[in-house]
């Protein structure tokens, strides 16, 4: 009798559970969301150095977030950098695709601690940001070395490891940004950002070595013989550092937590139309870049 009443109480759960589920099954319907016609904005991204490499804007129009498209490029009637201590202006040169130029006559044409803006002219409407040069740190070297045991949750394998110190003077803001086989990477988990020699506010180590989830965690994957990396230290203004960390959050902004997807806010604004929202980011970097290591 007891091995019955079990099975009964067991087999009256089942029944009561499947009730449940079919239930909310019935309540599934279908709900139509009207999101409106998608504006378009301009969107630039323009983050120059103080080398004499050419210097690249991009201008593109955004795209709708259920739009799967890939953005495109904008020609614009004006794009430039504005020197505010020499009052001089650099006119970038359209390339075709929404890519502007400019090629410095000398490294150090842009100055460090000088303050410039980014002018853009499209139409009626102008947009206008600044930014200081900041100078940038040293790079010692870059090395690998082979983590039988793997590094930071990778498979075993060789690991690159930058050696760099962060400037003397508390305050300094870093973008380390990788290269493999000379191709930038830019996946979420890629963007690497730093405050002073730390990962965040409130690090001890002004003009230390970086720490090693700055100097070594570049990425998961371990480097193949014959592979090439070269790693590029920014330095960057705070508003980047928070842009940045900002985008990261969005790109990473998946699963049960997951929040509405935003767009980051920008530091371009459209000085006629306040109203008029652009995307994108305007930063004046100070660049220095590690020799390329061969992986052998």
């Amino acid at each position: 009798m007891q091995l019955f009443n079990h099975i009964f109480k067991n087999t009256k759960i089942s029944i009561l559970a499947i009730a449940f589920l079919s239930g909310l099954t019935a309540c599934e319907d279908p709900i139509e969301l009207d999101l409106g016609k998608p504006v378009e904005q301009l969107v630039i991204d323009a983050v120059i150095d103080q080398t004499a490499d050419t210097q690249y804007i991009y201008i593109s129009k955004s795209v709708g977030y259920l739009n799967n498209g890939v953005a495109k490029g904008y020609q614009i009637d004006t794009v430039g950098i504005w020197d505010t201590s020499s009052f001089t202006f650099y006119p970038f040169k359209y390339a075709g695709n929404g890519k502007y130029f400019f090629v410095p006559p000398s490294a150090n044409t842009f100055k460090f601690d000088n303050d410039y803006q980014l002018i853009c002219k499209d139409g009626a409407n102008t947009y206008v940001s600044q930014s200081r040069l900041n100078s940038p740190t040293t790079i010692d070297s870059l090395t690998y070395k082979y983590e039988p045991l793997g590094s930071f949750g990778g498979n075993k394998g060789n690991y690159i490891t930058l050696w760099s110190k962060d400037k003397v003077g508390k305050g300094d803001f870093y973008w380390l940004r990788l290269y493999r086989n000379d191709s930038i990477q830019l996946q979420a988990g890629d963007i690497r950002v730093g405050i002073d020699n730390s990962v965040s506010q409130g690090g001890e180590g002004d003009g230390d070595l970086f720490i090693v989830p700055l100097r070594g965690n570049f990425t998961s994957r371990p480097w193949n013989t014959g592979e090439t990396a070269r790693v590029e230290v920014l330095t960057i203004t705070p508003e980047m550092y928070f842009y940045l960390n900002l985008l990261t959050t969005q790109l990473q902004n998946t699963g049960l937590f997951a929040v509405p997807p935003s767009n980051v806010p920008s530091n371009i604004i459209c000085t006629n139309n306040p109203e008029t929202k652009a995307l994108g980011f305007f930063c004046m970097v100070g660049k220095v870049e590690s020799p390329i290591l061969l992986i052998k």
